[in-house]
């Protein structure tokens, strides 16, 4: 089946069980295509692993917690500084910066296809590029959650925040 445009596309409306079934339905496609991609450049358990990560971002972040994003084709470096910088590093019971790592890789491949694909621009993939790049950011966002308190802690919590 050919990869479209529509099949990047957010369709919930609520966050639903029924919902979340829809939109599998919908971009499986992008997954599978993406999937295939991988395997031509990294061996298949690194592939399984990749798109597993990209999935969870769209599927269980990105769809979820970015209500104005309509389509995975609206994701910018301050998605992904979002999600990996403030998102993950809360709602994960031992966040480590060796899988942030993996994320961040994962997501510049999945970008990067997206680009030959022809659904990105260079320069969206740029943005993200540097960004994921920034491992000092992650790991300096890592440790400060640990160890910043009272005010500190409410302004770690504001930058880059998912909740508004």
């Amino acid at each position: 089946m050919e990869l479209r445009r529509e099949h990047l596309e957010c369709i919930k409306e609520e966050n639903s069980e029924e919902e979340d079934e829809k939109q599998w339905e919908r971009s499986r496609i992008v997954f599978d295509h993406f999937y295939e991609y991988l395997k031509g450049k990294v061996k298949e358990k690194t592939a399984e692993r990749r798109t597993d990560m990209v999935i969870f971002f769209v599927m269980k972040y990105l769809f979820v917690y970015e209500d104005r994003v309509e389509s995975i084709t609206e994701v910018s470096g301050d998605t992904i500084r979002k999600y990996l910088g403030n998102w993950y590093i809360r709602k994960f019971l031992d966040p480590r910066i060796s899988e942030i790592k993996e994320i961040l890789r994962a997501l510049l491949d999945f970008f990067t296809f997206l680009e030959k694909e022809g659904f990105v621009s260079e320069a969206d993939v740029e943005d993200i590029g540097e960004v994921c790049r920034d491992v000092p950011w992650f790991e300096m966002r890592l440790r400060t959650y640990f160890t910043a308190w009272g005010d500190e802690f409410s302004e770690w919590i504001q930058e880059y925040n998912y909740d508004w």
